[in-house]
């Protein structure tokens, strides 16, 4: 992989390092300055100090390895859920913990990423390790649903926490320009994963079962993330002794001034004969209080806790009321959604009015080049979810695909676009650009989708091997469509802000994926709980079916199968049942497409140079020295967008053009 390196021998120094605050670059009343953490100028000399290429290959394989062993521990402890429910006889009650599972992950996030700029990433990930290991091993020795589950919850807040810190650590070590390449490594397993995993569940069930193989990953996974923690460890020892690292500590300690005013004052209570028991237990009570409430402000925990219980009302119900219309008339699923909504004003308030240092600025978030990834963000997963939900059973039972087909077909698109985006990475190195792709990626979706809607909808019961080799198809460009858009999305918002909001940012970007998978579970549940049971019937009667059939092709279709082969009529009225779902769930993607191609075209376009972010270009067209810079800037508007350079162009030759006509 190729990395920027310096030439110097001696460890060097971030040119940011020496800037203390950060504002926006919008002039407006409500952009504050911001005090730069101690955090993130620690975690800039560290990366600093990766100055060969060895070294910095040696990070990035840190991460490909312990990404892959986390993405095969995911799919295995996911498997593996299944099994410790069917033997605790509570299935049902497992669905509901793996999303509550998936809910708190998501709201995590932000936390991790906020924590990890505050304590460092080393910290944070090294607690975040230390969670899925206890959570493994709690589940692996779990004799009932309840120990199973809440092991399960605490696994999945470690999970997400790795994750997200394995893909802010690759941004930390890169470049703008190589930014995409560098993110790809986080995505790489998947070639790999999607291959490899069936033969060890299969393996590990055969051998051992479900109890051994998720304690297994509690050795395997520490094991494999030696080389990432190796990375921060030689970076910790080789700036222990540099100035500037004894110089950012020294700051950091002047800067708590009450915790040397307590230490005087309990000194000065012993000099005058105060006993020292008391004055002890004084001194740490003050100490105490003061860090937590400094911790209080200057981490945000009141933004916390808002982004985990707006995620949680909100995507809990969404997902649970499976759309089914009696579901959305109870209490259960209107009151969390009705608090959820009603808690988004109140964080907005809190971080505008309240908030000493914002977790989430929103100067930063009324840039529409923020709010457009963003919104692609949710619209993206929203559209593919829609048509994408129910794929194995698509397969499996109006398809005729074996299992091996109709678990391994819908991991294609995450295949191709894993492949695509390291190439992707290398083709914007010489482009630096990210615009062109992420529309070239949107436009591709739409002929995927369309092929979608033709295998998926036009579905005759008869050709199964024509139509099951269409979708993979299907999938395979929709991965590659994906691979043009979603990660350069990422790296487009991350260009817009300075490296102070660098982890927020992408830490919220993955967050809100989850919304519209929420969404997306919501339509089409919504879709196949209440249009299935009456198209199967009408299908049935089209062919002289008896009816009588269609309760059992509806409740149980994998038994259905079984007693009704391929070809036969009652087969035949299942599938054509399925098409017609599947055409108008595909028809709904494909109308959900269209806001994609416009919030695109509103991302900002900036030229990706060979600086951690853009604030660092700005000492060089200004002539200034870098230890003079005082401020930085959080929102960058100047993009120049050759995108709409062009429009631009393209409309003012059409105005041109209807003057003449009308003189």
């Amino acid at each position: 992989m190729s990395v920027e390196v310096s030439q110097e021998k001696e460890p060097r120094v971030s040119e940011e390092l020496i800037k203390q605050n950060t504002n926006s670059s919008i002039e407006t009343h409500d952009s504050k300055v911001l005090e730069k953490s101690f955090g993130i100028r620690k975690q800039e000399l560290m990366m600093d100090q990766l100055d060969t290429v060895f070294l910095k290959a040696f990070h990035f394989f840190g991460i490909f390895i312990g990404m892959y062993v986390s993405l095969v521990e995911s799919r295995v402890s996911g498997i593996f859920s299944s099994y410790a429910a069917s033997d605790f006889r509570q299935h049902s009650l497992m669905s509901t913990i793996r999303l509550i599972q998936l809910v708190i992950a998501a709201a995590s996030l932000p936390v991790y990423a906020r924590l990890s700029d505050n304590f460092g990433r080393f910290e944070l990930f090294s607690f975040s390790l230390g969670l899925r290991v206890v959570g493994l091993i709690v589940m692996s020795q779990a004799n009932s649903i309840d120990k199973y589950a809440g092991a399960n919850v605490l696994y999945g807040a470690g999970f997400a926490g790795a994750r997200i810190l394995f893909q802010i650590s690759a941004s930390d070590a890169s470049t703008l320009r190589y930014r995409v390449l560098a993110i790809a490594v986080v995505t790489l397993p998947v070639i790999i994963t999607t291959w490899s995993s069936g033969e060890i569940i299969d393996s590990l069930l055969k051998r051992h079962g479900w109890s051994f193989g998720i304690a297994l990953f509690a050795f395997t996974t520490p094991l494999a993330c030696i080389p990432f923690l190796s990375s921060f460890i030689y970076m910790k020892w080789k700036v222990r002794n540099l100035p500037e690292w004894k110089q950012i500590c020294q700051e950091e300690r002047n800067s708590q001034v009450e915790l040397r005013a307590f230490a005087d004052a309990y000194r000065a209570h012993v000099e005058l004969g105060g006993s020292r028991v008391l004055g002890k237990i004084s001194h740490i009570w003050k100490a105490s209080t003061f860090k937590a409430v400094k911790m209080f402000w200057q981490v945000d925990i009141m933004a916390c806790f808002f982004i985990c219980a707006i995620f949680g009302l909100i995507l809990v119900p969404l997902t649970l009321a499976g759309g089914a219309q009696t579901s959305w008339q109870q209490a259960s699923t209107i009151v969390p959604l009705v608090l959820g909504f009603c808690l988004i004003p109140l964080f907005v308030v809190w971080e505008l009015k309240w908030a000493k240092i914002p977790l989430i600025p929103f100067p930063l978030l009324r840039d529409r080049g923020v709010w457009a990834g963003f919104a692609i963000g949710i619209w993206n997963v929203f559209a593919s979810g829609v048509p994408g939900a129910y794929a194995y059973p698509v397969l499996m039972v109006g398809m005729n695909a074996s299992e091996v087909v109709a678990t391994r077909t819908p991991q294609l698109g995450s295949f191709v676009s894993s492949i695509v985006l390291p190439i992707l990475g290398l083709v914007i190195i010489k482009v630096k650009r990210t615009k062109g792709f992420i529309l070239f990626g949107v436009c591709v979706l739409f002929i995927s989708m369309g092929l979608f809607l033709h295998y998926r909808g036009d579905n005759d019961g008869l050709r199964g091997k024509y139509f099951r080799d269409g979708l993979a198809i299907a999938f395979a460009i929709d991965g590659f469509g994906a691979g043009f858009f979603m990660r350069p999305v990422g790296v487009s918002i991350q260009a817009c802000t300075n490296h102070e909001y660098m982890a927020t940012v992408t830490a919220l970007f993955a967050s809100i994926y989850n919304i519209g998978a929420a969404c997306a579970d919501c339509v089409s549940g919504a879709i196949w709980t209440q249009r299935m049971y009456p198209t199967i019937v009408s299908k049935m009667k089209e062919l002289d079916v008896d009816t009588d059939l269609a309760a059992l092709a509806f409740e149980s279709p994998y038994k259905y199968i079984e007693e009704h082969s391929w070809g036969s009529l009652p087969r035949r009225a299942v599938v054509l049942a399925y098409a017609d779902l599947q055409r108008q769930l595909c028809i709904v993607g494909l109308c959900l497409l269209v806001p994609l191609v416009a919030f695109a075209f509103l991302l900002r376009d900036h030229k990706l140079d060979s600086v951690q972010s853009l604030e660092d270009i700005e000492d060089v067209e200004r002539g200034e020295v870098a230890a003079k810079r005082q401020k930085g800037t959080v929102i960058y508007t100047n993009d120049d967008d050759p995108v709409f350079r062009l429009c631009r162009r393209i409309v003012g030759r059409e105005r041109k053009t209807m003057e003449k006509a009308e003189e």
